[in-house]
C-alpha cells in the first residue's frame, strides 16, 4: 500500500507538480514508573535470622602422627636432669593439643612422628626445678629439631619483710613484718609459695638496731612474724633475718633519720629607749658650823662638787 501510495505520488508529481506526503502523528508515550530501590535498613539489630538445627564442631588438635621430630636434653644447675617432664603443646588457632614425655638417665628425651606446627616446650621436676621462660618455635612439616631445655631451682626459705613507718626515726619504735615462703614446684610445672608456719625467725647482723620484742619469735598461720625494733643511728643501718638454721638474708632496709629538733620558745627583745637620760642629782652633807678663835678663817674648805 506505502509503494503504491508512493507510486502515485510519484506520478502525480510527474504530471504536473510536487505533491505533499503526510503521515499520521505517532501515538504519544507515557512514561514508565521509576524503578523501586531495594535498600538495607539502618540498623541489621533487628533483622531475624533462621536458626540452624544442631551444634557447631570443632575437628580437634593432634600432635601426630606425622613426620616430624623434636629431641633434646634437659639440664640444670648440677647437669642433666633426669626423671624431668617435658611438655609440648602445639597450637592450631585457639584450640591446642598436649603430650608429655619423661627424660631419660642421662636427661635426654625425644618425641618422633609429630606433625609441623606451631609449639611450646616447657620443663619442671618437682619440688624445685622448673623452667624460667617456655621455649616457642616453629616446626615444619618433616623437619628434625634438637633442643636443650635449661632448669632452675626454686628452693627456700624465702623471706620478705614490711616496716611500719615506712621511714624510721632514731630512738622511734617501727613494727618489722617478716614473712617466711617456701617456693615450690607442683606436678604441672607451676611455681607456687606457700607460707611456712611455726617457723623461727630471727634478726641477726643489726648493730645498729634495738629490738625491744622477742628476738627470736615464731611465724603464724600465714608465716609471719612481727618485730618491735628502732634504730639507733642515722644512715643505712644493715639487718638480716634468719629462718630456721638457713643462711641470714639482707633485708632492703629504709635509712633512718636524725629526730627533729626539740621546739624553741621565741625571746623578746626590747628595742633601745629614745627618752633622754634622767638629770643625775647630787646631795651633798651639811657643813659642819666651826668656830675658830684668833684665826680668821671661817669654817673647812668647801667639798668638791658641793
Amino acid at each position: 500500500m506505502l509503494l503504491a501510495a508512493l507510486g502515485s505520488a510519484g506520478l502525480l508529481a510527474g504530471c504536473g507538480g510536487v505533491a505533499t506526503l503526510s503521515f499520521p502523528n505517532p501515538p504519544p508515550q507515557t512514561p514508565a514508573p521509576p524503578a523501586t530501590v531495594q535498600t538495607l535498613p539502618a540498623g541489621l539489630d533487628g533483622v531475624q535470622e533462621a536458626t540452624v538445627a544442631g551444634t557447631p564442631t570443632t575437628a580437634p588438635v593432634s600432635i601426630g602422627p606425622g613426620d616430624a621430630a623434636l629431641t633434646g636434653s634437659v639440664l640444670g644447675p648440677a647437669g642433666p636432669v633426669a626423671g624431668a617432664t617435658v611438655e609440648a603443646d602445639r597450637f592450631v588457632g585457639d584450640a591446642e593439643a598436649t603430650v608429655l614425655v619423661t627424660t631419660r638417665a642421662d636427661g635426654s628425651w625425644v618425641l618422633p612422628n609429630i606433625l609441623g606446627g606451631r609449639y611450646r616446650i616447657r620443663a619442671w621436676q618437682p619440688p624445685s626445678l622448673d623452667m624460667v621462660e617456655p621455649q616457642i618455635l616453629f616446626l615444619s612439616s618433616g623437619q628434625h629439631l634438637s633442643l636443650t631445655l635449661r632448669v632452675s631451682e626454686y628452693k627456700g626459705p624465702n623471706i620478705a619483710v614490711a616496716i611500719d613507718p615506712p621511714s624510721p626515726v632514731v630512738g622511734q619504735p617501727v613494727s618489722l613484718a617478716v614473712e617466711v615462703t617456701s617456693p615450690t614446684v607442683g606436678s604441672d610445672g607451676v611455681v607456687t609459695n606457700p607460707p611456712v608456719p611455726a617457723a623461727s625467725v630471727s634478726l641477726v647482723d643489726g648493730p645498729d638496731w634495738a629490738v625491744s620484742s622477742g628476738n627470736p619469735l615464731t611465724t603464724d598461720a600465714y608465716g609471719e612474724a612481727v618485730f618491735d625494733i628502732s634504730c639507733t643511728a642515722p644512715g643505712d643501718d644493715p639487718l638480716s633475718a634468719q629462718a630456721g638454721s638457713a643462711p641470714p638474708v639482707p633485708l632492703q632496709m629504709p635509712p633512718c633519720s636524725e629526730p627533729p629538733p626539740p621546739p624553741t620558745t621565741p625571746t623578746t627583745t626590747q628595742p633601745p629607749s629614745t627618752q633622754p637620760p634622767l638629770a643625775t642629782t647630787t646631795t651633798c652633807p651639811p657643813t659642819p658650823t666651826t668656830t675658830t678663835r684668833g684665826l680668821g678663817i671661817g669654817g673647812p674648805p668647801a667639798q668638791s662638787g658641793c
